[in-house]
């Protein structure tokens, strides 16, 4: 899926970069370089913004029908019901309401081939197996709830994708707060989360107000919340609850309401009692989503490849004998064991025309890199 913006105004294009990567989604200031583009590469939806100079838009319209694109093109003028001249032409184009011209709202104007490429985009989880199209349905359907949502899956399954594209369904255009919870475990990571007041320890010469604070309004995401202590797993439980919390050396109670989104290694069912509290575990599970691991969705390994050697600049594939031997590992290590060896392979394939990869290529260690 490509979409195209012209604007004058750069905040109008930060609307769409935080949901679509830079391989769909360019952006232009003047009509030239947007139609010299066009003339390269037709995209699936033009977005033109009205802000521009007086007349514009009509001799952009003119110059579009004269290269006779396909494209569906949005004109996105001030108010509804405002009207632009606009000559007679046979371009697909809609007229929207600036206002309510949001990256949603790009998926109500393409056809279902580029609706459901864009969701790769969107989402960052990656594959057409029919396991990957239900998460990413499951993820989105999920998205805007006002509830607690807690993600499952081995290491390197794409959990923190998940959470940044929860996160940006529901706070577009904030900031998600997020902390491993691993740095929770003593004095420093309480005051870290909860906040302080200047003197409330020896070291405290100033007040810090907090990562609770900061989650205000947006979401906290809780990473490896399996290795969250107990005791402050006890501090959690009321915040969880009220929203309320009181910050180290402060009698005052503060509020922050925030979506939380939390991810394990590990079933959080089955560590009950021994490190998750059951009080604990109905707060942060309101809804739980799996992640697949790799070998559950061989199937999307080539469309895995393709993408990370794009990001990477990388203009050559994988040999046949390497794509099958990928395909027959187990992959331990998921998505991110497989762009380890794909990244690797890359660096070590020279100006040969295709990457090769063998069986020592997957091992985790294929060389002690200690030793000459």
């Amino acid at each position: 899926m490509t979409l195209f913006i012209l604007s004058a105004d750069w905040r109008f294009k930060e609307r769409f970069k935080q949901h679509f990567s830079p391989a769909c989604l360019r952006g232009f200031t003047t009509i030239a370089r947007t139609v010299a583009a066009i003339e390269q590469q037709s995209p699936d939806l033009l977005i033109v913004d009205s802000r521009l100079k007086e007349g514009s838009h009509t001799l952009l319209l003119q110059q579009l029908e004269r290269l006779a694109i396909c494209s569906t093109i949005l004109l996105c003028v001030e108010e509804e019901g405002e009207t632009l001249p606009t000559p007679e032409t046979s371009l697909c184009l809609y007229v929207v309401p600036r206002s309510e011209m949001r990256a949603q709202k790009v998926f109500e104007y393409l056809d279902p081939c580029a609706r459901e490429a864009s969701t790769y985009e969107v989402c960052g989880l990656l594959g057409e197996s029919e396991m990957m199209v239900r998460l990413r349905k499951q993820l989105y359907e999920w998205g805007r709830a006002d509830c607690s949502i807690h993600l499952y899956g081995e290491t390197g399954t794409g959990k923190e994708l998940a959470a940044q594209y929860l996160h940006r369904l529901k706070y577009p255009y904030r900031t998600m707060v997020s902390i491993n919870c691993s740095l929770l475990c003593d004095a420093l990571g309480k005051s870290m989360f909860f906040g302080h007041t200047k003197g409330a320890f020896t070291d405290g010469t100033i007040e810090l107000s907090g990562l609770i604070k900061e989650a205000d309004g947006t979401t906290l995401f809780l990473d490896e919340i399996e290795n969250l202590a107990p005791h402050f797993q006890a501090y959690l439980l009321r915040l969880l609850e009220t929203g309320e919390y009181r910050r180290l050396g402060d009698t005052a109670i503060h509020t922050s309401q925030f979506r939380l989104i939390s991810a394990s290694n590990e079933r959080l069912d089955q560590m009950v009692g021994s490190v998750i509290r059951k009080d604990f575990l109905y707060r942060v599970c309101d809804v739980v989503i799996t992640l697949p691991p790799l070998r559950e969705h061989i199937s999307d390994i080539p469309t895995l490849i393709k993408s990370h050697l794009s990001s990477l600049g990388v203009h050559k594939g994988v040999d046949a004998s390497s794509l099958d031997l990928l395909m027959t590992y187990d992959w331990p290590g998921n998505v991110r064991e497989l762009f380890s060896v794909i990244r690797r392979a890359s660096l070590i394939s020279g100006d040969g025309p295709d990457i090769h990869i063998d069986e020592a290529d997957l091992l985790v260690a294929p060389h002690n890199p200690w030793t000459p």
